[in-house]
């Protein structure tokens, strides 16, 4: 496993159906508990890979890679999503 805080060129997307039941399946998720959340894959030159979210939510700007103070940054949301039960 790989912890990437900044992503060069990334590219975020839900995964697609084939790609979220392998994501879901790899999780070890019973199947009962599968609607609650979103695969998400992430593509970049610096690293690719999944996550599987509650909620997603994509912003543009800032140089905080963790948006520790939020007040101080200029960002805006490009994309937001969550599950839907």
């Amino acid at each position: 496993m790989q912890l990437v805080q900044q992503y060069k060129s990334i590219e975020l997307r839900a995964a697609s159906s084939t790609e979220a039941e392998e994501i879901l399946g790899f999780s070890g998720i019973t199947p009962s508990r599968r609607e609650l959340y979103l695969p998400v894959v992430l593509r970049s030159a610096s690293g690719s890979g999944f996550v599987l979210c509650r909620s997603v939510t994509a912003e543009r700007g800032g140089e905080d890679p963790v948006a520790s103070d939020l007040e101080c940054e200029d960002r805006s949301v490009i994309w937001s999503s969550r599950p839907q039960p």
